[in-house]
């Protein structure tokens, strides 16, 4: 399978990298199909510059560029946010986010917002 992003560039690849590494640190479940889901939008995200957007514009700018289904993205990301593991995101959310873990965050266009933002920084 050919990826979509040049692997010559390394801040491409870095980013894909140590995004999921964090997402599963944060408590993300590795199977889950919305972590990967979630994992593409903020790279998205950063690639295209969507920071000022709303969850709901990313989600239709994706869905069509991909070909995915709005709805089935929704409901797996909702899924992968509401299954996770609490103590381990409690635990690494200052350490990888410089916030303090409050289940708030855990809306997916608030969980979305302060990943990107902070690979933004």
């Amino acid at each position: 399978m050919k990826s979509k992003y040049d692997t010559c560039t390394n801040d491409k690849v870095k980013v894909s990298y140590l995004l999921y590494a964090m997402l599963i640190e944060l408590g993300l479940s590795p199977s889950n199909k919305g972590t990967i889901y979630l994992r593409e939008i903020i790279e998205y995200t950063i690639l295209n510059n969507l920071y000022d957007y709303s969850y709901k514009d990313i989600l239709k700018l994706f869905t069509n560029e991909n070909n995915y289904d709005l709805k089935k993205i929704r409901t797996n990301i909702k899924n992968c946010l509401y299954r996770i593991d609490y103590t381990k995101s409690k635990k690494n959310f200052d350490k990888y986010l410089n916030i303090e873990f409050d289940t708030y965050y855990l809306s997916p266009s608030k969980f979305i917002n302060i990943v990107a933002l902070k690979y933004n920084s």
